[in-house]
């Protein structure tokens, strides 16, 4: 990728320092940055290439952001199924969401943009920011890997995650109240395994145990696994209250 980076040369209202500090993040190349502010209006009146603009950015760190709100929802809310999962993936992504980012980040201030960008404003519009958003996501990606990636999204949509976890899973999802609470105790997230099964195959009656690094923290009784799983997440949340 470093054809297609620009020269560090001094750029409107700062993509150093002061735009670092807002991001919380300090690049340690910092031409991705400057790479992931660049307008295709900017290329088009320096004679440059579009491949120096902040598209190709773009287009990875979409891949990015879809990968680190998916593990993101899917460990937050183990009931979940596919549809739930992937309307909440959307609410995250969604251009809106990206432009309210970018536009507490102040990403369209240092956008460097041509005249004619400039002088229409278009620099603050939804895709705009929303594109540039992505862009610096995979610029942290690429400087310093997929775990700094992650703690940049987490905390620059800090807010959209926490909308989403209000409308989440109700609250009489044991499963779910016990994550959470393990979660505020410091502790892992518990697993589920199977330890019995009894009836005929056509009604089956399944015993679950909820487990902690080997530890049965709670076991119980259902017709389907997952009530089972349900029945044994209520009864450690019980034992845990109780403690």
């Amino acid at each position: 990728m470093g054809s297609s980076r620009l020269p560090l040369n001094p750029a409107p209202q700062a993509l150093g320092r002061d735009a670092q500090l807002v991001l919380g993040f300090q690049f340690r190349d910092p031409s991705l940055f400057q790479l992931a502010l660049t307008h295709r209006s900017y290329c088009n009146e320096h004679g440059l290439d579009a491949a120096h603009s902040y598209e190709r950015l773009e287009f990875l760190g979409d891949a990015v952001l879809q990968l680190i709100t998916s593990d993101h929802l899917y460990r937050r809310f183990p009931d979940a199924d596919e549809g739930r999962l992937t309307k909440d993936r959307v609410s995250l992504v969604r251009r809106e969401a990206l432009a309210g980012a970018a536009s507490r980040l102040r990403l369209g201030e240092y956008l460097r943009v041509g005249r004619g960008v400039e002088a229409s404003g278009d620099r603050n519009q939804d895709k705009v920011l929303a594109d540039v958003f992505e862009a610096v996501v995979a610029a942290v990606y690429l400087d310093q890997g997929l775990e700094a990636a992650r703690r940049f999204v987490k905390r620059h949509l800090a807010q959209e995650l926490a909308e989403i976890a209000l409308s989440g899973p109700p609250l009489d999802n044991p499963k779910s109240r016990l994550q959470e609470l393990l979660q505020e105790q410091g502790r892992p997230t518990p697993s589920y395994r199977v330890a019995g099964r009894k009836g005929p195959d056509h009604d089956p009656v399944f015993t679950v145990e909820a487990v902690i690094g080997g530890e049965v923290i709670g076991a119980g009784r259902g017709r389907k696994k997952s009530d089972a799983e349900r029945a044994a997440a209520s009864d450690a949340l019980q034992s845990l209250q109780q403690v």
